[in-house]
């Protein structure tokens, strides 16, 4: 380089603008963990806090950063028929049990179906007539059940299930639904028994046709309906024959898929495994065995043992001391958890973690319907007060 030159560096790049300090803060918020208390903790820091916290916009973002990972409030069983809620989170993000409390008559017959995506689904067989609840808001909307599902002579409804079209994610109201109703022939009876199912679709208020698939099982009522993937699936058992009735969304086409597992309904649960493979969970004894359809090179499914659970060490009990054996009460897909009863209380167990927790003592057999949502209140949770707002209303 020649003497007296001097060669200017390019000048550097700006640097990229700090993001607003209120946009900063609700990148921090966004990330609080989705329990009941959260918001209404971190309201109390400042006026500024609780004004980002009560955004609407913030809400929906909270709602589709978290919609994994809803919070299982607890579950609901049926007391003769009508909706029961008991709590599984302790203070200060316990619900009270009153504040999810849906008004019903006694004197109409009730059947609690089950629980998805912050909603819940009963049946008045007294009216043949569904109703979608939301125990968060109250909001409740019903729906005649289709001809094929009204009989005088006997009741023909045996199962269904429902689920939200765009699932914890960000929904806003009215939230679109699906129902898939389904009835049986009698499998002792009818010499070709049959499963029949049909589609609701609230947007445009209309049930489709009847679909059905041949079975030789009965499909068990007192077993919610569990997502897997894009397909509900039901358990098939009884007279020495097991199944899984499969009700594919996509293509509206039911199916029944062999298990080859004769044993008693409580014993056995279907799950939702890793990357929304089907798996199925069976008790015997003080065990539990979990297995998954997988499919080979050929494309040929079949179910392979993936775990063993032992019970009396898990849960650092002497079960096989006591009388009477452990019993599957529920599933929460979402989570992965299990509700096990046993003669001396009712445990939660996280399949993945392998953590456990015992919930209260109870000798009622029945069936748990774990509900997971966003809730939050405006103050005293857990104190009586049942004022509350919800992530879901937004």
């Amino acid at each position: 380089m020649s003497e007296g030159l001097v060669r200017l560096r390019p000048p550097s790049p700006a640097p990229a603008p700090l993001p607003d300090n209120d946009d900063l803060l609700r990148e921090i918020l966004l990330r609080l963990p989705p329990w009941p208390s959260s918001h209404p903790r971190a309201s109390l820091v400042c006026r500024l806090w609780r004004r980002l916290l009560a955004e609407p916009r913030f809400l929906r973002r909270f709602r589709a950063f978290h919609h994994r990972e809803p919070p299982l409030l607890g579950f609901f069983i049926n007391d003769f028929g009508l909706p029961y809620f008991t709590p599984t989170l302790d203070p200060p993000d316990r619900i009270p049990t009153a504040r999810f409390a849906l008004p019903l008559s006694r004197d109409e017959h009730w059947s609690f179906l089950g629980c998805r995506h912050g909603l819940a689904l009963l049946l008045n067989r007294a009216r043949l007539e569904i109703t979608v609840w939301d125990p968060v808001t109250g909001d409740q909307r019903c729906a005649a059940v289709p001809p094929g599902f009204s009989n005088e002579d006997r009741e023909i409804v045996r199962n269904a299930a429902l689920l939200c079209d765009d699932g914890h994610a960000g929904c806003h109201r009215p939230r679109p639904f699906k129902v898939v109703l389904l009835r049986t022939d009698d499998v002792l009876l009818d010499a070709d028994p049959q499963v029949f199912a049909s589609l609701y679709e609230s947007k445009t208020g209309v049930w489709g046709d009847l679909i059905s698939a041949s079975i030789k099982a009965p499909l068990f009522l007192g077993k919610p309906g569990i997502l897997v993937g894009n397909s509900l699936c039901w358990l098939l058992v009884g007279y020495g024959n097991s199944g899984i009735l499969k009700f594919d969304m996509d293509k509206q086409s039911l199916g029944v898929i062999d298990t080859s597992m004769g044993t008693h309904s409580l014993q056995l649960q279907i799950l939702r495994m890793e990357d929304s493979e089907l798996g199925l969970a069976i008790l015997s004894d003080v065990s539990v065995q979990l297995w998954e359809r997988e499919a080979n090179s050929d494309g040929v499914a079949r179910w392979m043992l993936q775990k063993t659970i032992q019970l009396d060490r898990l849960l650092s009990l002497r079960l096989r001391m006591e009388r009477s054996q452990p019993v599957i009460q529920g599933y929460d897909e979402d989570g992965h958890v299990m509700f096990i009863s046993t003669a001396i209380g009712v445990f939660m167990i996280q399949l993945k973690s392998m953590q456990s927790r015992n919930l209260f003592e109870s000798n009622i057999i029945t069936t748990y319907h774990p509900y997971t949502s966003f809730y939050t209140t405006g103050r005293g949770i857990g104190s009586g007060d049942v004022g509350a707002q919800t992530l879901n209303n937004t």
